[in-house]
């Protein structure tokens, strides 16, 4: 379920959210103060608790909407473990995600411009039909204007007859719209924070596949998650898609490989699963970053080695 846009004051509790209240109204006990606040993405009142617990043990409850102060923390640190698929891999390796593109507010807005922008891209606009005076007929007229008794006509390519030209057919043009970078940027960014937020973004050193063996392809795609086989979008950040990875995913229909630079928002939303390589990640940073972010002297890097050193940066 897609959350709403961040100024949004009502949202609908996620999945996340009903674990996380449940667990809080587990632990809580009867002599919570009134003030404290269970923070479940925002500021929640605890007296919510009691409908929210009715609604998850009672199928017949009604589904409740819970207050929200959404809040966006720009500088928030994102993380996420490495998967082997191919290159040089470590275990226990987790890369930095830039929250000012993998931690976006979703807005369907944002994202509903760019598939339209780029759904009239794709539009040919080839459709021509003839007019009156490009069907091939004479331009005598029928029968004469007065003295027969029967309706007015004139030439045999009227649009009244049938075989007759058209009035106000299509023609040739061109369907293509404008959108401004910047809003296409933004698409991107909220496209990759809904897969992140889904958990359908996995992160793997290289997609650069060493062979052209479709059958190898598969089974390391299916050790990533056999739901990858509903649809995988393969991105790399090289100028190019290497010869082996395309000869290898050319028989597969659910598996379709971008470059970081040609990759669209309609094909990240198109596909439920999407794989960047760490090459990808860089240029996302580097490239479709937030214009009004301040450069930070501190700049995280994109890889880090240990997990207790993940827990110290949060802390």
């Amino acid at each position: 379920m897609l959350a709403r846009r961040a100024g949004s004051r009502f949202t609908c509790l996620s999945y996340a959210g009903r674990a996380a209240l449940f667990r809080t109204a587990s632990t809580a006990t009867s002599t919570l103060k009134p003030s404290v606040n269970v923070k479940i993405d925002g500021e929640v009142d605890p007296k919510l608790v009691k409908p929210v617990l009715q609604w998850l043990l009672d199928d017949t409850a009604p589904m409740p909407f819970i207050p929200v102060e959404a809040k966006f923390d720009p500088k928030a640190p994102t993380w996420l473990p490495i998967k082997a698929f191919c290159g040089p891999f470590t275990k226990d390796k987790l890369v930095h995600l830039d929250p000012s593109i993998f931690n976006h507010p979703i807005r369907q807005d944002i994202l509903h411009a760019c598939v339209t922008w780029y759904r009239d891209g794709l539009r040919r606009g080839t459709a021509s039909t003839k007019t009156r005076y490009e069907v091939n007929y004479s331009g005598r007229k029928i029968r004469p204007q007065k003295g027969t008794g029967r309706a007015r006509l004139g030439d045999r390519g009227s649009p009244m007859l049938r075989g007759g030209g058209r009035a106000f057919g299509p023609k040739p043009r061109d369907f293509s719209t404008e959108l401004p970078r910047k809003i296409r940027q933004m698409g991107l960014r909220v496209a990759l924070s809904s897969k992140l937020r889904d958990r359908r973004l996995i992160v793997v050193p290289s997609v650069d596949w060493p062979n052209a063996k479709t059958k190898w392809i598969v089974a390391r795609l299916r050790g990533l998650g056999k739901e990858l086989e509903k649809g995988c979008l393969l991105v790399t950040g090289s100028e190019a898609i290497s010869s082996k990875l395309a000869r290898a995913t050319s028989n597969l229909k659910w598996v379709t490989c971008r470059t970081a630079k040609e990759v669209q928002v309609w094909d990240l939303l198109t596909h439920p699963y999407t794989i960047l390589s760490l090459d990808a990640v860089q240029w996302f940073q580097e490239n479709i970053g937030s214009p009004n972010r301040q450069p930070s002297t501190d700049r995280q890097p994109l890889i880090d080695p240990t997990k207790a050193n993940i827990t110290a940066q949060a802390a």
